[in-house]
């Protein structure tokens, strides 16, 4: 495992690189609140190819926003352009969790990276809301920054303490969680502190349409995998008919777990990856 920083136009972005670094890249981003570290337990299984894991800003090792601004979540798909070009980066496989999935499935639908094949885990495309309620979202997000809750940061007095909050926010197992916050938590003279930028935890300024995602997921023309876990609390599978019905070659696979099945149950999830990656074509949508 070998540390990496990337300077972008707008941050100082960190990461981890794992594999052959004459491989195939593979550029992965992980979920929200999450790090780098979300595929340690998977690059184990991917030695071939040249992983390459990234801290989106505010979270692990990468930079914050300035004070007195917000991030807004179409800017993370400006950093994951920016990072791949800084990376000089082409043919790639570009590999996410979670709200980096819903990252990916944006940026994927831009084409303005070269990527050869998608690998997408628990997200197909972010939240999104009806357009009636966009006053609404506007509102409360307003309201929320000019009048913040006291939320404080948190201290822990050991790194068990903060395994033990990590998996009462998620379905993981606790060797999942150490393993994210090993690099989630810094030392400071007042104890153990996250290193996620708080600010995260405000809500967003606005939402996508449905229609607007589908029009997104209409425009992937590489080879996609959606891996979704049968035990996980977000119902993808159903919710998102339309969606993966835009994707032109979609392959989903459904495996047993959680939420974070990447980290609980690597060697499985790997060796979907892996069939998917080792396919030049996979069977259109049905």
């Amino acid at each position: 495992m070998l540390p990496i920083s990337i300077r972008t136009k707008f941050h100082s972005i960190e990461g981890v690189e794992w594999g052959n670094p004459q491989g195939t890249p593979i550029l992965a981003f992980h979920g929200w609140l999450d790090n780098a570290n979300s595929f340690a337990p998977l690059a184990e299984y991917l030695e071939d190819y040249r992983f390459i894991s990234i801290d989106f800003p505010g979270h692990g090792k990468s930079s914050h926003k300035p004070e007195n601004t917000v991030y807004y979540f179409a800017e993370y798909a400006l950093e994951v352009v920016s990072i791949a070009q800084a990376l000089s980066l082409e043919n790639f496989i570009l590999m996410a969790h979670s709200m980096g999935a819903a990252v990916s499935t944006l940026v994927a639908g831009t084409n303005l990276l070269k990527i050869k094949k998608l690998v997408l885990i628990e997200s197909l495309g972010p939240l999104t809301n009806l357009s009636d309620s966009a006053p609404d979202i506007l509102t409360e997000a307003i309201k929320q920054l000019l009048h913040p809750r006291s939320k404080k940061e948190t201290f822990f007095p050991d790194m068990e303490s903060a395994v033990g909050v990590r998996m009462r926010a998620g379905d993981m197992k606790i060797e999942s969680a150490a393993i994210l916050m090993e690099r989630g938590i810094e030392k400071t003279p007042k104890g153990f502190k996250p290193r996620r930028d708080l600010r995260l935890h405000y809500n967003s300024f606005f939402r996508y349409t449905e229609e607007q995602i589908v029009s997104f997921c209409n425009r992937i023309d590489c080879p996609t995998l959606l891996i979704l876990g049968d035990k996980s609390g977000f119902p993808i599978a159903e919710k998102y008919k339309n969606r993966k019905e835009a994707v032109k070659n979609l392959k989903e696979v459904i495996l047993p777990g959680g939420h974070h099945l990447h980290m609980d149950s690597p060697k499985e999830v790997s060796s979907a990856i892996l069939e998917f990656l080792e396919n030049e074509t996979i069977k259109d949508n049905e």
